[in-house]
């Protein structure tokens, strides 16, 4: 019986085509290491993100996987290695290369991040005037389209107070391709939505990159939504020195891992190569008490 799930016929359109020709990749990190002060967040990874894909960065809490979204925005600036986004080592220091960039980008902050006095038209608006000159009627036409392809057309005219979180992420994501950007950066969509809000949010994330023609990069703990949406995945590990990339590849390769970190993370298992206690001095020790 045919699928009607949308996100299963897309991979099932996508997989009667055969294999596909390799895209140029739009984000890539050359031995990037990253910290702050002196804690060692990632360290030396390097990995390729591919033209057109959803892509996931998964693994525990702290692993750096906000930090590799802060970079390719140029928020923040590697302190060794490269970041190149559609082609070009990401320089921060150059305010106009740093600006073009930012125009072909959209991001989803974690929780949506609105303006809290403004109506969620003018939330989408505002990126639209902040860098076009288009006249107030086409705005109105692209703003009353974007909140059409969330679902939200009707809320308009409300402020974010006046509807319910799953619906302030959605027109969050209305504004993050407001300016049909080419690559869109998802910092934890699914987070503390309730499964109806989740699984309309995670068909939006696919549904949205295939009509755009985008690429998407979701950073997320969400195993299950991920693994329905994703092309590829790539989980981090922590290490001494500062997150590592574990393992990386489809859905399907990964269910098929038998790497310890992967297994843990995947399976939610309490016992593996992550251990539940941060390290520290023997608790007899940090009491005064001598011995473990």
């Amino acid at each position: 019986m045919p699928s009607s799930d949308p996100v299963s016929a897309q991979h099932a359109a996508a997989a009667a085509l055969g294999p596909q020709k390799e895209s140029a990749p739009v984000v890539a990190f050359r031995r990037l290491s990253f910290g702050y002060g002196e804690r060692q967040v990632i360290d030396s990874v390097s990995f390729e993100i591919r033209s057109g894909q959803v892509v996931a960065l998964m693994g525990g809490s702290g692993v750096g996987k906000t930090t590799l979204l802060r970079l390719i925005a140029g928020l923040i600036e590697p302190q060794q290695g490269v970041v190149e986004v559609f082609g070009k080592p990401l320089d921060v220091q150059h305010q106009t290369q740093l600006y073009e960039a930012r125009r072909r980008m959209g991001l989803l902050f974690q929780f949506g991040a609105l303006f809290t006095d403004l109506t969620c038209f003018e939330n989408v608006a505002f990126p639209i005037r902040e860098h076009t000159n288009l006249s107030e009627s086409m705005i109105r036409d692209l703003v009353l389209l974007k909140l059409q392809c969330v679902g939200l057309r009707g809320a308009a005219e409300l402020k974010p107070s006046e509807i319910s979180g799953g619906m302030a992420r959605r027109v969050a994501l209305a504004r993050a391709i407001a300016l049909d950007p080419e690559l869109i950066l998802y910092d934890e969509p699914f987070a503390g939505l309730d499964p109806i809000s989740l699984g309309v949010t995670a068909n939006l994330i696919r549904g949205l990159n295939t009509a755009l023609g985008a690429t998407s990069i979701v950073v997320t703990h969400d195993v299950a939504e991920t693994f329905a949406i994703a092309d590829r995945i790539f989980v981090f590990a922590p290490s001494p020195t500062g997150a590592k990339l574990a393992a990386q590849g489809t859905p399907d390769e990964l269910r098929m891992s038998e790497d310890p970190f992967v297994r843990q993370f995947l399976d939610g298992r309490m016992d593996g190569p992550v251990r539940f206690h941060y390290p520290a001095p023997p608790m007899g020790q940090a009491l005064g008490l001598g011995g473990s």
